[in-house]
């Protein structure tokens, strides 16, 4: 079932179109990264999502409601961590949570758990009585996610959510939300940090100039950017007399005596083609002694895509 669906949303500021027809859909329990150059349309569709703004044309489904529906609040629950959370400096950490959680509909001894939860999972349990104004931006942050899972939302939506991260959080934060999403939940997040989405997003959205370029799992960025996967085959001696090897949709050379490169077009389709390569090498004598995979990252594909649009 799609847990977030967008059909053909048009957004502008005036003469400017923010964001120009774009489709996209995301499974429950799916992690999906947004990402594209600043002005993209990143934020609009996220405000869109979270139905703070209005639209030009187009439908925002979450859940299955529609957010221009008036009673979609209290039939969709979505929690939102922004680019940098903010509270009210004076209140601690709990009473935070115990305020935020009371307006997202939460009680008594259910919002008491799920604070002892939250706090836990997030490894802040030792700031719980300290005031806001006195935590670090790292763990204000890991507040903002708590905040915004202590309700248990169907959808968690963040924006730029671990640029104030050190490594250790920055893990523990990923841990976090491959936890919820394997729990059911449906999380959307912008992020500049290429690394970031490659490690965490099951799929991956690419805007440019308020355009979806490309929205599927990673590895298809690559077809966009027409970057090639790198079959690497080691032989264990200089007797392979294969010869040229002829395989649709790879291209194959020969480098040293005992290396046989392979790049392969189609990135799907390198479990089908893997071992045509290797029953051809067999057949024709040759001895493997090891294989490696080179793909390019996200961050080659990303500027080869972006180009000279930034």
């Amino acid at each position: 079932m799609e847990a977030i669906e967008i059909r053909d949303l048009v957004k502008c500021y005036g003469a400017n179109v923010a964001v120009d027809h774009v489709n996209m859909s995301i499974d429950e329990g799916e992690i999906y990264g947004l990402i594209g150059p600043n002005g993209a349309g990143k934020s609009t569709i996220i405000r869109a999502l979270l139905g703070i703004m209005t639209y030009d044309r187009g439908a925002v489904r979450v859940a299955g409601v529609d957010l221009r529906a008036r009673d979609a609040r209290e039939r969709v629950r979505i929690g939102y961590l922004p680019q940098q959370a903010a509270f009210q400096e004076w209140r601690t950490v709990e009473s935070a949570l115990i305020a935020l959680g009371r307006l997202s509909g939460m009680d008594g001894t259910r919002l008491n758990t799920r604070i002892d939860e939250v706090l836990e999972q997030l490894g802040i349990e030792e700031y719980r009585k300290i005031r806001v104004g006195k935590l670090s931006g790292g763990t204000l942050q890991k507040l903002g996610l708590a905040q915004a899972i202590v309700h248990e939302p169907m959808v968690l939506i963040m924006d730029e959510p671990m640029a104030a991260l050190d490594p250790s959080s920055r893990y523990q934060f990923k841990q976090v939300v491959r936890e919820m999403r394997d729990a059911g939940t449906t999380v959307l997040f912008s992020s500049h940090i290429l690394t970031d989405v490659e490690d965490l997003a099951d799929k991956v959205g690419l805007l440019i100039q308020g355009m979806m370029r490309y929205s599927g799992p990673v590895s298809g960025l690559e077809r966009l950017a027409t970057m090639r996967s790198e079959l690497v085959i080691e032989l264990a001696d200089d007797a392979c007399k294969c010869g040229s090897l002829d395989i649709p949709g790879v291209d194959i050379h020969r480098p040293s005596s005992r290396i046989i490169v392979a790049n392969i077009d189609d990135p799907e389709r390198w479990d089908e083609i893997t071992p045509c390569i290797l029953e051809s090498l067999v057949a024709a004598g040759c001895k493997v002694q090891g294989m490696s995979r080179t793909r390019p990252s996200l961050e080659d594909v990303y500027m080869k895509a972006v180009g000279g649009s930034q």
